[in-house]
């Protein structure tokens, strides 16, 4: 299960820290998390993927779509890795934007 631990905001950077597995059976979680900061204008929202220990496909297209709607709002959505698992995850997203 996925599982926000902590929020922090100023005015201009919002940070998102998440545990757990991300996949279709918790992405709804994943979004309940974000979504609510998506609304920021020309900031930075950081999604700390650190202490998650899963990512599957269905949590990748999350991100992606948090991605472009934070762009849409002139702001940037940065992801932070730290497992190998969400690093390999990452990766291949990469791989098929390149």
């Amino acid at each position: 299960m996925v599982v926000p631990v902590a929020v922090a905001s100023t005015t201009r950077v919002r940070v998102i820290r998440l545990s757990g597995e991300i996949d279709a059976s918790t992405v709804d979680l994943l979004v309940h998390a974000i979504e609510p900061h998506l609304d920021l204008t020309q900031g930075t929202i950081i999604v700390d993927l650190s202490e998650v220990t899963f990512l599957g496909t269905a949590g990748l297209r999350a991100l992606v779509r948090a991605e472009r709607h934070a762009n849409r709002m002139g702001s940037t959505l940065c992801l932070v890795s730290g497992t190998t698992a969400v690093k390999r995850s990452l990766a291949v997203l990469d791989v098929l934007r390149g």
